[in-house]
């Protein structure tokens, strides 16, 4: 996505981000810039909420020489070139009614490890701290006493060389306040599990601003939301096996499906609304599937469109200095914003799961644990990430990294595979890793005769997947959508044979997710031996190997055995666990099971498997044991059920799904030879039918005098490997629990 022009670097984003190139810099003989603003900024003493004091890099006192990356209003960057000389200074006057020790926090970019120095002007207070090498960071730069009265802090170089570095901002919390801070933070994050284990989802930037395949002539706001067939996308949704789906409240244009009184009242009419509440009715559709509902929310700045042509924008009163000081009263804005946050959080409650914010440079910096409570209004437990584009996290009162453009990739700081998916340090230290990309040529339609051109390939999704998956980092696949709701079968058949994939326990030789490490790796096939797929992959060579990384419960390492194969090591998570051999002592014999583990924690594991002797060592198949979680999206519920979630007795991902209706059932169709049904037993549980493809086959009894979790009820072997079809049916007793179905090959 990315392209030079000049010397600036500019970028297609989704619009939060769309760039308007202004030039290359122009060096001018060294004057003095004056601060910006406020002379001198008042320290805050005695707030004790949203605390924090910015000093803006681009609005402090500082020499002429250094330059702002600009990308036009109303954003605002940062400054580019600091330390590009070793004159380069910046100079912030400021007054405290209380001299204070503060922790000091630098928002800055660096490639190289620079020594950097703050210091109060005329006294011996110095904080001497150094930058990292990677880049965009959050850098914890230590404690500097700030005295009484006015005074001046300056922040310089103090290496000999110069090393050009970008700055946005200093933050600073005064000492004593800084332990109750960090607690605020940890008590507004919310717990992440659902959404590091989804897997993959779906983002729509769909709206009023939308067009049908052919013509020019689009739908009104109120007509655009009242022809909407949610239906119909619930259930093309539902056939991408896709756990989520992220939603834009806005987007092209700042018009909202929805009846929101918080813009009208904005605006001073209705003409940016639909009557037809579409996004509550969405959310409440996708979340009776058992699919998570989410929304992306863009300002509504229109520099795309002609700045301040609108009447929205207008309404913002936004000050004309802030992008190239970040400095000015953004009051405005941020009250029509917490407005209509707080409206649309309070009418969608908990079928509201999260907030995508773009935009994140227009809010730097900003009241953000404000923010946070507008963001949660009507669900405490609901998701909230800032857009930061490039540069490091602009608040830990958030949940999730934005990540737009990206396809889930190691980062700084990345969880490791096996790990939970939040980025342990770095730019984005404490937020869950998302990735959001564009599976065609742009975010959304938003002209006359757009097509849709898939531009992104099934391998390379199965690919983004299984590297993400494992990390437990979740995939959100933008699509493009016409304005009656249809998609580009292309797109839409890649997502359901990504889903296919997914599902599938086998994992044939020829599978590219496999590593295969050593000198003398070979492949055969059309043998007629009766290997699966008619191939396998061999070596003769001692200590080569082949590796896989894999989701589930467990594996089996399918391979032949014969008289010329040997023993081999096999690990599973970097342990070796045993060795095993596949010589038979006779003839060839295809498709035998050489390893099977089971039992292993639900969630990633490499399995590897290596040469130890024998002439061959050979991979046919591999088959994974899955676990079907109950947010599953094919799981079948009819009847009335409710989720219970959070009762801590022991339940899997702690959460059961539940009826009290005899007749009311549960369905799961799966691709294997064996499945379990794992639920609590206790003495207000009953009878369960459970049918296999149709048939009765069995009916289990969930009672018992004391509560046991995790308790598998049925369980069956020696299906015929191929689909079938699992239903339970509540029979008698006052509750039938569903905790979880396992599917076995």
């Amino acid at each position: 996505m990315l392209k030079k022009w000049l010397l600036v670097i500019t970028l297609t984003l989704m619009l939060g981000m769309l760039v308007m190139p202004i030039g290359p810099s122009t060096s001018y003989a060294d004057t003095v810039v004056p601060q910006a603003g406020a002379n001198p900024i008042v320290f805050n003493q005695t707030a004790t909420t949203d605390n924090l004091v910015y000093l803006m890099a681009a609005g402090s006192e500082h020499n002429s020489s250094l330059t702002i990356d600009n990308y036009g209003v109303p954003k605002h960057m940062w400054i580019n070139n600091f330390f590009g000389r070793t004159s380069d200074y910046m100079i912030w006057t400021v007054s405290l009614a209380t001299a204070a020790d503060y922790h000091v926090d630098a928002l800055l970019s660096s490639s190289t490890n620079t020594p950097l120095k703050l210091s109060v002007v005329g006294t011996s207070n110095v904080l001497n701290f150094t930058t990292s090498n990677i880049g965009w960071d959050k850098r914890d730069a230590g404690v500097i006493s700030l005295p009484a009265g006015t005074s001046q802090i300056k922040l310089e170089g103090t290496a000999g060389t110069a090393n050009g570095m970008a700055i946005k901002s200093l933050e600073l919390m005064r000492n004593e306040d800084y332990p109750a801070y960090l607690s605020r933070i940890s008590s507004f994050k919310k717990d992440t599990t659902w959404l590091s284990n989804a897997g993959y989802g779906l983002m729509f930037q769909y709206g009023a601003w939308g067009y049908p395949q052919t013509g020019t002539t689009k739908k009104s706001v109120d007509n655009q939301a009242a022809d909407f067939n949610v239906t119909n996308f619930v259930n093309m949704v539902k056939s991408t096996g896709a756990s989520y789906v992220i939603w834009s409240a806005s987007w092209w244009t700042y018009q909202m499906n929805a009846p929101i009184t918080a813009v009208d009242n904005i605006v001073g009419n209705g003409n940016r609304t639909s009557t037809r509440d579409l996004i509550g009715e969405i959310a409440a559709a996708l979340h009776a599937n058992n699919i998570k509902f989410m929304l992306y929310y863009h300002t509504g700045q229109d520099s795309h469109l002609g700045y301040n042509s609108t009447d929205f924008w207008q309404a913002q009163n936004w000050p004309a200095a802030f992008t190239t000081t970040g400095v000015g009263d953004r009051s405005t804005f941020f009250t029509n914003w917490s407005n209509v946050i707080t409206e649309m959080g309070n009418r969608y409650g908990t079928n509201l799961d999260g907030w995508f914010f773009d935009d994140g440079t227009m809010y730097y910096p900003a009241p953000f644990e404000q923010l946070g409570q507008a963001a949660r209004a009507g669900n405490p437990n609901r998701l909230v990430s800032y857009n930061a584009w490039i540069a490091s996290r602009f608040t830990d009162f958030q949940d999730v990294y934005f990540a737009e453009g990206d396809y889930g990739e190691v980062h700084t700081g990345s969880a490791p595979v096996g790990g939970n998916g939040v980025f342990t340090s770095g730019p984005q230290k404490g937020l869950l890793q998302q990735a959001m990309f564009t599976m065609e040529q742009d975010w959304g339609v938003h002209a006359a005769n757009t097509s849709i051109t898939t531009q992104i390939t099934g391998a390379q999704a199965s690919s983004w997947l299984q590297s993400a998956s494992s990390r437990k980092v979740p995939l959100s696949f933008n699509m493009m959508m016409w304005e009656d709701g249809s998609v580009s079968p292309q797109s839409l058949q890649l997502l359901i044979d990504l889903k296919n994939a997914a599902a599938t326990p086998y994992v044939n030789d020829t599978d590219t997710t496999i590593t295969y490490a050593g000198s003398s790796w070979g492949y055969s096939n059309n043998r007629g031996a009766g290997d699966y797929n008619n191939d396998v992959h061999y070596t003769t060579n001692n200590s080569d190997y082949f590796q896989f990384t894999f989701s589930g419960t467990g594996i089996d390492y399918i391979g032949p055995k014969a008289s010329n194969e040997g023993n081999i090591d096999i690990y599973i998570d970097g342990v070796l666990l045993t060795t095993v051999t596949a010589n038979n002592g006779g003839a060839y014999q295809a498709k035998q099971t050489i390893y099977s583990k089971t039992g292993l924690s639900n969630g990633s594991h490499v399995f590897k498997a290596v040469k130890k002797d024998g002439a061959y060592m050979q991979l046919d198949e591999l088959v994974i044991h899955r676990t079907v979680q109950l947010n599953n999206t094919d799981l079948a519920y009819t009847g009335s059920w409710s989720l219970s979630s959070g009762r801590g007795v022991g339940d899997y991902l702690n959460d059961v799904h539940y009826t009290t209706t005899n007749g009311n059932s549960v369905s799961y169709t799966f691709n294997g030879n064996g499945v379990d049904y794992v639920t609590e037993t206790y003495s207000d549980q009953g009878n369960v039918d459970v049918y296999i493809d149709g048939t009765l086959v069995q009916t289990v009894n969930c009672s018992n005098p004391t509560r046991l979790a995790q308790q598998t009820v049925y369980s069956v072997n020696g299906l015929t490997p191929g689909t079938h079809t699992i239903k339970l049916v509540k029979a008698s007793g006052t509750y039938m629990l569903v905790d979880a179905i396992i599917a076995r090959s």
